[in-house]
């Protein structure tokens, strides 16, 4: 499968009465024998997925680096389906099936074609949103996904929301902290000995076994 960009240069000798309205630089896939479809009313898979892709200015994604993004995830999607005689389109069972050894190969496959969490996370992200419009628009029958209900709070309102199970957990940020700046490794280190941070003793500690923790502090400091 092909991926170009439309542009519409020299139009007008395309014999059309009016400029095409896909928007320049919308990404477009192409199969390899360059057709668009098998027969009349016959459209294949790609020209559903670049249907998808010109609306995308009016779903909420209006830059270019979107289009290609989201048209590169479908792509390499519908091609490792393809590999393994699964269309993109298929049943349920044969698309969870797909995406089942897609994950594995995105997490644990050859180094270059592993995904980190929050990339496998956006490419879910594009592709539920892809199977949500096929299965609205009639194209498709079934999605691979499974999603669980959430409850979503902001700014003291709450409302429902789907949670893609396909998605990997992140960790919190507070988790991937890598090191200590010096000022606040003296401080961590004093805490953990129940002394203030002029190095006195600190008289509102109430911590237990005090010499341990400072070891274990000054462990993980050495050792990372």
């Amino acid at each position: 499968m092909i991926l170009s960009y439309f542009s519409s240069l020299d139009w007008r000798s395309w014999d059309l009465e009016h400029r095409p309205v896909i928007p320049e630089g919308m990404a477009i896939l192409i199969d390899d024998d360059l057709l668009f479809e098998d027969g009349p009313a016959a459209p294949r898979q790609a020209s559903v997925v670049n249907r998808w892709l010109r609306e995308l200015p009016a779903s909420g994604a209006p830059a270019p680096s979107s289009w290609e993004n989201y048209a590169r995830a479908v792509k390499e999607w519908a091609e490792f389906l393809a590999e393994h005689g699964v269309g993109l389109f298929d049943t349920r069972e044969r698309l969870k099936a797909g995406l089942s050894r897609y994950a594995e190969h995105r997490a644990a496959g050859p180094a270059r074609s592993r995904f980190a969490a929050t990339t496998w996370g956006q490419h879910m992200s594009i592709l539920s949103l892809f199977y949500r419009w096929a299965m609205e628009e009639g194209f498709a029958s079934a999605e691979p996904f499974t999603y669980r209900s959430a409850r979503a709070v902001f700014a003291g309102t709450g409302r429902e929301a789907r949670v893609n199970l396909a998605v990997r957990r992140t960790p919190k940020p507070h988790v991937t902290i890598k090191y200590l700046e010096p000022d606040f490794t003296d401080l961590f280190r004093k805490g953990l000995q129940g002394l203030a941070p002029d190095g006195n003793r600190d008289t509102g500690f109430a911590g237990r076994e005090m010499t341990r923790n400072a070891a274990i502090g000054d462990l993980a400091l050495a050792t990372g």
